[in-house]
């Protein structure tokens, strides 16, 4: 059995904001429009889809923006520390500062606008 990760979809009611928010985190644009879009990172793909595509469906149930908080969306980066200063000044709602732990990883959380958490780590290199 082969399994790749492709994807996660975030369900909104405000698709372009919401895309907006991480073109901006991501250095990177979408494509797509106000129903579906999407942007690519590293071969996987964030999608964001408008709460009426999910309703569609009875197995979904769009969440109050804002109120989110069963998943944390982790990724990678270079500098810990620089993409915190980076994202303060884009006024993204913190949830802690850098902080390295016992297992030697350095991370932040912060929230999209619709209340979605994000996890920046970096793990430290090698001697």
């Amino acid at each position: 059995m082969s399994i790749q990760f492709t994807d996660v979809c975030y369900i909104t009611n405000d698709v372009l904001r919401l895309r907006a928010f991480y073109e901006v985190v991501f250095n990177v644009k979408a494509e797509g429009n106000e129903i579906h879009s999407g942007i690519s990172i590293d071969g996987s793909t964030l999608v964001f889809d408008h709460v009426d595509i999910a309703d569609e469906n009875a197995t979904f149930r769009y969440v109050e923006a804002g109120v989110a908080n069963n998943v944390i969306v982790g990724f990678n980066v270079d500098n810990v520390d620089a993409e915190y200063s980076r994202l303060l000044t884009l006024g993204a709602e913190m949830l802690n500062e850098p902080t390295t732990h016992p297992w030697g990883a350095r991370s932040f959380q912060f929230r999209d606008p619709d209340g979605n958490i994000l996890n920046f780590r970096s793990i430290p290199k090698e001697a």
